[in-house]
């Protein structure tokens, strides 16, 4: 999974690991860290399969910048066109991919956006049906009434939350075309 971040964070310019563990940790949820153990393997990983190259400098201290390779590139370039996994990872995914839009074509720019596009809509319309479910269930169980008018406000929030992805989205696309 961070391999697609990592390689599209050494597109634009070689990094430090310091700097590459500072993106990775910016472009996931504000509680998720990654850790010197997680990256610094997937780094050497990346080397091992010829999509990275590191060099040691000194600028006061000894510090290793990491390179992105020709092959790199092209693996960065698969990883952006493979379908986004309907699981755990999606939302990571997701962002990760929104991140790299412009180390796209427009093409494959536009197809990432429908897709992230088809997975909230899919999103809402579960969110839709669970708070009328809730809202069903407070009529049906008034002994638990305030319990299902909680879960339909939050069902509410993920609806908004929904609702205004989805509104970024069109206008992402729209820009673009």
């Amino acid at each position: 999974m961070y391999d697609l971040l990592l390689l599209g964070s050494l597109i634009t310019s070689d990094k430090t690991g310091y700097k590459l563990q500072k993106i990775v940790g910016s472009a996931l949820q504000p509680m998720r860290k990654v850790s010197s153990g997680v990256l610094y393997p997937s780094l050497e990983r990346l080397e091992k399969e010829g999509l990275v190259t590191s060099t040691i400098y000194e600028d006061g201290r000894k510090m290793k910048l990491w390179h992105i390779t020709t092959k790199g590139v092209d693996r960065f370039i698969e990883l952006m066109k493979e379908k986004i996994p309907s699981d755990a990872k999606r939302n990571d995914m997701i962002h990760f991919k929104l991140r790299s839009l412009d180390s796209v074509d427009l093409t494959e720019q536009l197809r990432i956006l429908d897709e992230f596009q088809l997975f909230i809509e899919k999103d809402l319309m579960f969110y839709q049906k669970a708070q009328a479910e809730m809202i069903d269930s407070q009529v049906r169980f008034p002994e638990n009434a305030e319990r299902f008018r909680i879960l339909v406000e939050a069902y509410e929030l993920d609806i908004q939350i929904a609702k205004t992805k989805l509104i970024w989205i069109k206008k992402q696309i729209a820009d673009r075309k």
